[in-house]
């Protein structure tokens, strides 16, 4: 058994792949395996995978298959790997040479089934680091739940994994997963570090300015976590739906005609099932743009979003 497998699911990134494995094969941390599930690519980057694994046999094992997106390699890649904990990467995304030692230390000195990590958002412009826990509660485990849910953010016990798979199809595969580990975690870590670079690309279907019907598959990503938790953590459930549904979403749907017809959806969830969310206690811990974002959108002021949504950009 490895000490940590690291899940690399790939599709048509040629342009971002060499950055991404050489971050990978260098790693300090030693006893670990790089698993490279190729999704149907189409554009080069399957020969940079062969490329790598015959270069590197003892470290990366590439498996090739049919596309089925990010959440079917993802499922496909936990399979094959026989680490005690597992990491993710996005093969667009590039990783600091020691993040999986520090964070596999970090783990196995505090007896930890999660360990959420940093991140340094990267773009043509910018950088700058992102704090995954926003320390909020005194419980972990809470402070987990309302953490950016992205998958490549941690390093998790593979047995917990066991118990869950990514939706397939889905663009917020993530969201509509993670919160729920902590159903089957005892101990969870916050390690004060920024090791991962997350790259933000202009043409991802999450920077779109056009409507595209898979942000509706943000409704089925809440409410898989609203039949899982809500019973055991309702504060943290209700500040998932005011900072994705409330918050994001509705700075994303405002820009269309398309989208703008979905706001009255979101405001009717929030009334119904969230009547009291000015009160939600993480929500007054949070910045004055976000509960200004909510505000607005939670009545329809739909001219002041789109004013916020450009001024955010710039």
């Amino acid at each position: 058994m490895k000490k940590v497998s690291i899940i690399v699911p790939v599709y048509n990134v040629k342009e971002y792949l060499r950055t991404c494995l050489d971050s990978l094969v260098g790693q300090s941390l030693k006893d670990i395996e790089i698993i490279v599930v190729d999704d149907g690519s189409t554009d080069g980057s399957s020969d940079i995978v062969r490329e790598y694994e015959k270069k590197y046999p003892n470290i990366i094992r590439a498996f090739y298959n049919e596309n089925s997106g990010l959440s079917g390699a993802r499922n496909f890649g936990l399979t094959k790997a026989s680490g005690k904990y597992i990491g993710f990467v996005d093969s667009d995304d590039y990783v600091k040479r020691d993040l999986f030692l520090k964070a596999y230390n970090y783990a196995v000195k505090g007896d930890y089934d999660i360990v959420v990590f940093d991140w340094i958002v990267k773009s043509d412009k910018n950088e700058f680091i992102s704090k995954a826990n926003l320390n909020y509660s005194n419980d972990p485990v809470k402070n987990y739940i309302i953490a950016a849910p992205m998958a490549w953010l941690r390093l998790i016990k593979k047995d917990i994994l066991d118990n869950f798979s990514y939706k397939k199809g889905m663009i917020y595969e993530d969201l509509e997963v993670v919160p729920s580990y902590v159903l089957k975690t005892k101990k969870i870590g916050f390690l004060d570090y920024a090791g991962y670079y997350y790259i933000t690309r202009t043409t991802s279907i999450m920077n779109q300015k056009k409507f595209n019907k898979k942000f509706l598959d943000i409704f089925v990503a809440l409410e898989s976590n609203k039949k899982r938790l809500l019973e055991y953590y309702p504060d943290e459930v209700e500040y998932l739906y005011i900072t994705h549904l409330l918050r994001s979403t509705s700075l994303r749907l405002v820009t269309s005609s398309e989208g703008i017809v979905y706001l009255d959806k979101i405001i009717g969830i929030m009334k119904n099932d969230f009547p009291n969310w000015r009160q939600n206690v993480y929500l007054k811990k949070s910045s004055f743009k976000l509960r200004m974002v909510c505000f607005l959108a939670y009545h329809r002021q739909i001219f002041f979003l789109k004013i916020l949504k450009k001024l955010f950009r710039k």
